[in-house]
């Protein structure tokens, strides 16, 4: 007898997870556990899954985040799924990077979730066709800000000034004013506001 497949669902909206969980037990017959926030998440335990199911944008860290997390404690046989709302080259991008073995869409026809679980826990990688798109327009993705740049875009969100960004990250004000001209070229945006746009959408907020 084939055994049950322990999965993971990772989403902080309630209503999600116990729609995927019905779907789950009628289509897998699986043991399955659902967690809210990353951080009621401990890491070692992680291996104990077959799969765990990702949303991107949770409380307290980002999906791509808490995959690379998960990997660095040297968890190999865990299988890693996103399932979000968003589908912005730049999120694909860094989920790959982290190690995921798919990422699907929460609008994406049943059939797509259930072959995509299928074929994640035999081994597989599997990116839904909107996704794989996405996918295309990464190499045409120029704009590359470095971690620095990006913790000032949250700080900047969060509506602390210079003065306030220089003393959280022990640098001077001249150089956040500095890292803010040069994201402002790089993002080629001119305001506060169209910075803070940049943030919610790309969520680094």
């Amino acid at each position: 007898m084939t055994p049950k497949p322990k999965i993971l669902i990772l989403d902080d909206h309630m209503l999600f997870c116990q729609g995927i969980e019905r779907i789950l037990l009628e289509q897998f017959n699986s043991d399955i556990e659902i967690i809210n926030t990353p951080k009621d998440v401990v890491l070692d335990d992680v291996v104990n899954y077959d799969i765990v199911l990702v949303d991107m944008d949770m409380p307290h860290q980002k999906g791509y985040d808490f995959v690379s997390s998960v990997k660095e404690l040297g968890n190999t046989t865990t299988k890693f799924l996103i399932v979000s709302m968003h589908n912005k080259p730049s999120l694909v991008k860094k989920s790959i990077e982290a190690g995921v073995n798919g990422y699907i869409l929460k609008d994406d026809p049943l059939e797509i979730f259930t072959t995509a679980i299928t074929d994640v826990l035999e081994d597989k990688e599997f990116y839904s066709e909107r996704v794989k798109t996405s996918m295309k327009y990464l190499t045409l993705e120029t704009i590359v800000l470095s971690p620095r740049e990006e913790q000032i875009i949250k700080y900047i969100a969060k509506g602390l000034n210079a003065n306030d960004i220089a003393e959280m990250l022990y640098i001077s004000v001249e150089t956040v004013k500095t890292h803010n001209r040069n994201i402002k070229s790089k993002l080629k945006i001119e305001n506060r506001a169209e910075l803070i746009k940049y943030a919610y959408k790309n969520l680094l907020t």
